[in-house]
């Protein structure tokens, strides 16, 4: 167990560098796919030399190739779907599906190398067998193994030893340095030595919050430090996936080397590269700092450096805690979750998205991992999403569950608005509770407004630098508050309070971002130029046609000035009539002409009443039907500075306006938020309005109180109370039918906003134009225009796709039938040779091969046979019979042959036996001989010495050796010694020759009687010869005749064998022929059946081809009409009708407002206005010389008074215009100080003019000058200006200020 254990730990851990480090000399190693580091440093402190890695770390995967099972994961990272590998290209791989082998396409990234996946052995390690080195371990693809740290822990502290090992004897690093027994234990107990731990998670480090989460880190370390706490980090570290930007690398290094405690961090889904997660960017964070663990003995002794960081990269149990890092495959996580180590752990710390999770406010997550797979009554604390949170599942208590969201410790976006941050410190020793939560309040903060007033009502002091805020505005109260401003009525000045404010936030450092209320209408302020004017002639008004006139109007001119043809401009109608017939959604008048953007307003105001409405605190009724011209004068009797001013002139006359808008200002806005108008001494201001809109009576009543609960809204129409629950929603009724964006330029014209028009910008102008024109049914044509152009180009998309699919289709298909045809050509060819086989085979049988006649020669062939058969039996009985009656003769003849034969045999026995001994006695006669010859030669003695010793003398030398035979003695030894063995010889020869003598007679009796015996036998053999002759003789005739019988037998057998064969050629043959037909059957029907799938190859090719040329059609079809629309957007747009309908309008407006201008500068001044060629509305003035001709001067070189001509001409123009158009036709108009600027005979010019545009002049009953049809012109002037022109007022009301309060002094003749 003590060599596993470093063998293990081999594969996890290393002892970190030194502290000498420097933070860039890590950098080069943050995509390091080695377990240890690639370097090692000498710490000086007390040179230890090691190295450190996360816990597991991967090299990078193989490429995948052609024909690797993958796994493909689709855009939410949830569903996998198996795949082949079939084709690759670029970056692009073309895969089959093996669910349902329909092809795909997905780019590399999307795709994970399928692997097969083992389950967890539960408390078991990494199998370290085999492995050579710490660098190239990592455990198997597909496995969910668990490490547990805690076992190796308590194994290691069991172990007294600090021997040092690697494969039995030392542990070895990279830096081919050893580590001991010693060091590992403290590096792994140094973590394991402190109870409590601060917890943090998303911090999400880039260059714009690099500031922030140095912060953040800071504010960790220190409570970590106060509290005597580790740090536990639940992954998203850095926010860019794949790479860390080194400045933000080495800041973050810089800021962590100061750290005194120990970390645990878990990769997030943002720090990992790879699918599997093992290689991820918290990798240079292993080496960012050291720290010395808490001495638990005496101070004095030193202490050594161990790695702050502890990197998991890998499911590990480590201080009876489960640390997982984030993990896609939902699988490996449910086997995770679901093992040993889990169900034993107190704790559990992730990076995992929970099915019901808050994303953020409003969404919650729906497709993360279920919470019913968590343990129960476990604590799981996890990252990923940045609201804190907490997710209860199960009621029961046996299977309760809550997964607590750590969150991010600092905002990151509006999403995170008005969440609280904070810091958990957990105790390890209480099952990992949290025991309190720490605040957190660093970085930027988020907030959302959601109205301009709000946002004016803000405090500042509620915000710090650097916060960020959102509001939610309508452009159109931001613009009326504008004007308002411009007006002077603000009481910021001439700046917009919400200029101001956003000014003073701005200043503080606080970024302020604008969001629209709603969507601005396309097309607002894009209008195209090129029309002159009109030199006071007006044109047909495009108002009075319909939108398909109209559009058919614009095409037959730009075909006339060339910008179009005349078949694009017939097709262009064609098409342009059907989608307006779509857009058309509002309803049109009888005659078939278009309605306006706000209905027709024909407003008819009786009388307003105030109470507690600014200066006044009493109730005055104001009556406004007509009263001709009214002047509305003041006197101030509280201010002996001011004679008029502050009387409340202009409240009065405006108040009409606030009952309908709230607002004092021209433009409409919310409820009362833009000035004070309660009296000081009322606790509510009350404005009642009466009147008439398109003949139906109404009353309003709007009431504000200081505190703003009491105020209300009233609509009353035709005795029907249509007051809403909500004042906005009254309100939004009210703008319906008053149509209340008209109001500001048609009724109500405040001093500073007479000249509104004239002086307003390019954009400003083409807005207050788009409330006269209609064209919403253009821009609804134009969207109408873009979708059908969208859908079509996804269409052609789409088309395009199928004509690849199409395409590949028809490629398989033409394979399919080039080898239909081959394969149909192949079966011809072969049963044309089958027919031609057969009739070859037909005409190779002979002629004689008739079945019939070999039937007949088989049968009389076999009767001949049957008879040769008989006559051969009968031939062998007969031979058998003689041969039986020979052979009794015969055998007594070899009978007494044989008798005679063994006679013969025994007398040639004994014959031999004779000859034997004869022939005996004859060797040893010779062998006797020889001897005594022998010795005679060899003593030299005669043959003829008989007995006597002394005829032969001895001899000189030894017969043996040679020597001389010197002694007497001796020579007569020798001398008797040989003859006794002559003697001895001459008697052996003399017995020999006598046994000779004795065998001769005996030997020739014996011949005699053998001879005599053998004539006995050949007479005997000469009987038996001629008896055996006789027999064969008769036995060779009978032979010859059943030879002869049988010769005729073979060739009757032969014949028939013949016969036989010929036979079996007939049957063969008509087996082979009745074979070979059903063959040609077979291929008949292959070639029929190979002829049928060529034909439906052949009908599918065309079925495809077919297909293909309609797609063909229907994809240019699709791309002409996306082109089409494209055009009629283009001509539906703000550069297309929309700005010829503009010129139209721009028209008509110079044409009105020429109208007024020509009264009010008795025709020697001009107001000339067209669109450019930028876009841009060109306003230029004409003035008459002396001679009579004109000359064009800039508005800008005008002076006062005529510029005040111009610029109430211009409004009254507009005013004329919108009755004209059926926009708002008013019994009322108010106006501010109109004489301003305007010195006399200007001044007597606007009497005259007032009093000719009441609906029938006072005077002489003659009709007004244009169509606006006013009972009451208002006008607000001054005492000494009104004295010039007394005599064009009708009545004269006077507005008294006295003590604080305001009351009105009506004219005598307002009753009648």
């Amino acid at each position: 167990m003590f060599s596993f254990n470093y063998s293990l730990l081999q594969l996890m851990i290393l002892v970190p560098i030194a502290s000498s480090f420097q933070p860039s000399c890590i950098f080069r190693h943050c995509r390091s796919s080695f377990i240890s580091t690639r370097h090692g440093l000498s710490s000086p402190l007390n040179g230890c030399t090691t190295s450190f890695t996360a816990l597991w770390s991967s090299s990078p995967p193989r490429q995948i190739q052609v024909g690797d099972e993958v796994m493909v994961v689709d855009e939410d990272g949830v569903e996998h779907i198996a795949a082949v590998i079939e084709q690759k290209r670029g970056g692009w791989y073309t895969l089959r599906s093996e669910r349902d082998s329909s092809w795909m396409k997905r780019r590399g990234s999307q795709l994970e190398r399928k692997e097969v996946s083992r389950p967890i052995n539960g408390g078991s390690f990494p199998d370290t067998r085999g492995i050579e080195s710490a660098g190239n371990a990592e455990p198997s693809e597909g496995s969910a193994r668990i490490v547990n740290l805690d076992s190796i822990l308590q194994s290691m502290q069991q172990e007294n030893s600090t021997r040092v090992i690697h494969d039995g004897g030392q542990f070895s690093a990279t830096t081919n340095q050893t580590i001991s027994l010693e060091n590992l234990h403290q590096l792994m107990s140094c973590h394991s030595q402190y109870d409590r731990w601060v917890i943090f998670s998303d911090l999400h480090v880039m260059p714009s919050t690099l500031s922030t989460c140095l912060q953040v880190l800071d504010t960790v370390h220190r409570t970590a430090v106060q509290f005597d706490a580790g740090i536990i980090f639940l992954g998203d570290f850095w926010h860019h996936r794949g790479f860390v930007r080194v400045d933000c690398l080495n800041a973050v290094l810089q800021a962590m080397v100061t750290w005194e405690v120990p970390s645990i961090m878990i990769p997030g889904n943002h720090d990992q590269i790879d699918f599997r997660g093992l290689e991820h960017a918290l990798t240079p964070l292993s080496n960012a700092y050291r720290i010395y663990p808490p001495s638990k003995v005496d101070e004095s002794i030193p202490r050594k450096q161990y790695a702050g960081p502890f990197i998991i990269s890998h499911p590990t149990k480590f201080l009876n805690a489960l640390f997982c890092p984030h993990i896609r495959d939902k699988e490996i996580m449910k086997s995770i979750l679901s093992s040993n180590e889990t169900a034993s752990s107190s704790a559990l710390f992730v990076h995992a998205d929970v099915k019901g999770a808050s994303m953020n406010d409003m969404i919650p997550s729906r497709h993360g991992l279920s919470a019913s797979i968590f343990p129960a009554k476990k604590s799981v604390y996890s990252g990923h999403f940045h609201k804190p949170h907490v997710i209860h599942v199960g009621k029961k208590s046996s299977s309760y569950t809550s997964i607590r969201y750590v969150g991010s410790p600092y905002q990151t976006s509006f999403s995170e608005s008005g969440q609280v941050k904070s810091l958990l410190l957990l105790d390890s020793k209480r099952d990992w509770q949290c025991i309190k939560e720490i605040p957190i309040d660093i970085g930027p903060r988020f907030f959302r407004v959601s109205s301009l007033h709000r946002f004016l009502d803000y405090n500042i002091a509620d915000l710090r630098k650097g916060d960020k805020v959102a509001v939610t505005i309508n452009q159109q109260e931001l613009e009326a508050m504008r004007i308002f401003a411009e007006n002077g009525h603000a009481a910021t000045g001439n700046k917009s309070p919400f200029n101001f404010k956003l000014e003073e936030f701005r200043q503080a450092g606080i970024s302020v971002e604008l969001r629209d209320l709603q969507s601005q209408q396309k097309g607002d302020g894009a209008f195209q130029a090129g029309i002159s004017s009109s030199e006071g002639v007006e044109k047909p008004d495009l108002e009075c046609l319909s939108p398909k006139t109209t559009f058919s109007t614009y095409l037959e001119n730009e075909v006339n000035r060339s910008e179009l043809g005349a078949t694009t401009a017939r097709r262009l109608l064609e098409y342009g009539e059907v989608l307006l017939g779509e857009a058309n959604d509002v309803d049109t008048n009888k005659d078939g002409t278009s309605q306006s953007v706000n209905p027709p307003t024909d407003l008819d105001i009786e009388s307003v009443s105030v109470l507690g409405f600014g200066s006044f605190r009493e109730e005055i009724v104001f009556p406004l039907r007509n009263r001709g011209v009214l002047l509305l004068k003041g006197k101030n009797k509280d201010d002996i500075g001011s004679d008029s001013n502050g009387v409340g002139k202009s409240t009065l006359a405006m108040a009409s306006l606030w009952a309908l808008t709230g607002s004092l200002d021209p433009r409409p806005t919310q409820d009362g938020k833009v000035a004070d108008v309660v009296n000081d001494s009322s606790r509510v201001a009350e404005v009642t309005l009466r009147g008439s809109i398109n003949t139906d009576q109404f009353i309003v009543k709007r009431t504000k109180s200081m505190t703003g609960r009491d105020s209300s809204l009233t609509f009353v129409l035709n005795g029907k109370v249509l007051t809403q629950q909500s004042i906005q929603g009254t309100q939004e009724l009210i703008d319906k039918h008053f149509s209340t964006r008209s109001l500001m330029r048609t009724i109500f014209q405040g001093q500073h906003s007479i000249g509104g028009l004239l002086e307003s910008t390019d954009s400003k102008l083409k807005e207050e134009l788009s409330s006269l024109v209609s064209l919403d049914i253009w821009q609804k044509a134009a969207s109408l225009a873009r979708l059908k152009q969208r859908e079509l180009l996804r269409k052609v998309a789409e088309l395009e796709g199928m004509l690849l699919i199409r395409g590949k289709d028809k490629l398989r298909e033409q394979e399919k039938t080039l080898l239909a045809k081959e394969e149909m050509v192949r079966r011809d060819e072969i049963l044309k040779n089958e027919l031609q086989f057969l009739l070859q085979k037909e005409q190779s049988l002979p002629g004689d091969l008739v079945p019939s006649d070999i039937e007949t020669a088989m049968v009389s062939v076999q009767t001949q046979l049957n008879e040769c058969e008989s006559e051969i039996d009968h031939l062998e009985e007969e031979a058998s019979m003689s041969k039986n009656s020979s052979n009794d003769e015969i055998d007594t003849l070899r009978s007494k042959l044989n008798e005679k034969l063994k006679i013969h045999n025994n007398a040639t026995s004994n014959l031999h036996a004779c000859q034997r001994k004869h022939e005996i006695a004859l060797m040893e006669l010779h062998s006797a001989e020889s001897r005594l010859s022998h010795l005679q030669s060899k003593w030299n003695v005669s043959t003829s010495v008989n007995g006597d010793s002394s005829s032969f003398s001895s001899p000189k030398r030894c017969h043996t050796c040679g020597q001389p035979i010197v002694s007497t003695v001796v020579q007569e030894h020798v001398r008797d010694n040989i003859f006794a063995a002559l003697s001895t010889a001459k008697r052996e020869k003399d017995k020999a020759a006598e046994n000779v003598s004795f065998v001769a007679p005996a030997l020739a009796a014996a011949k005699v009687e053998v001879d005599s015996v053998n004539l006995e036998i050949q007479s005997y053999m000469k009987q038996l010869r001629t008896v055996e002759e006789k027999r064969s003789l008769r036995s060779d005739g009978l032979l010859q005749k059943i030879k002869d019988a049988r010769k005729m037998q073979s060739k009757l057998s032969n014949e028939f064998a013949i016969l036989a064969r010929k036979a079996k050629e007939v049957s063969e043959f008509d087996l082979l022929i009745s074979r070979m037909q059903t063959q040609l059957n077979g291929s008949k029907e292959a070639l029929k059946a190979s002829v049928a799938a060529h034909e439906r190859c052949c009908n599918d090719l065309a079925a495809i081809e077919s297909n293909i040329e309609e797609l063909r059609r229907q994809r240019e079809a699709s791309a002409d009409l996306a082109n089409l629309n494209s055009l009629l957007a283009d001509a539906f747009g703000p550069k297309g009708v929309q700005a010829f309908v503009l010129r139209n309008i721009v028209q008509s407006l110079q044409y009105c407002s020429q109208t007024f201008l020509n009264e009010l500068s008795d025709g020697s001044l001009q107001l000339r206005m067209q669109v450019g060629s930028n876009d841009s509305i060109i306003k230029q003035a004409t003035v008459r010389n002396p001679d009579g001709s004109w000359r064009v001067r800039p508005l800008s070189s005008l002076s006062g008074g005529q510029w005040r001509r111009c610029s109430l001409s211009l409004s009254l123009g507009f005013i004329d215009l919108a009755s004209k158009r059926g926009r708002m036709r008013s019994s009322l108009l108010v106006l501010d100080e109109p004489l301003t600027h305007l010195d006399s005979a200007g001044r007597k010019s606007v009497g005259k003019l007032l009093r000719k545009m009441l609906g029938r002049d006072c005077e002489n009953g003659k009709p007004g000058i244009g169509s606006i049809g006013l009972s009451t012109i208002l006008v607000i002037l001054q005492e000494i200006a009104a004295e010039e022109i007394e005599d064009c007022f009708d009545q004269t009301d006077e507005v008294i200020k006295l003590g604080g309060e305001s009351f009105v002094i009506l004219d005598e003749n307002h009753a009648e």
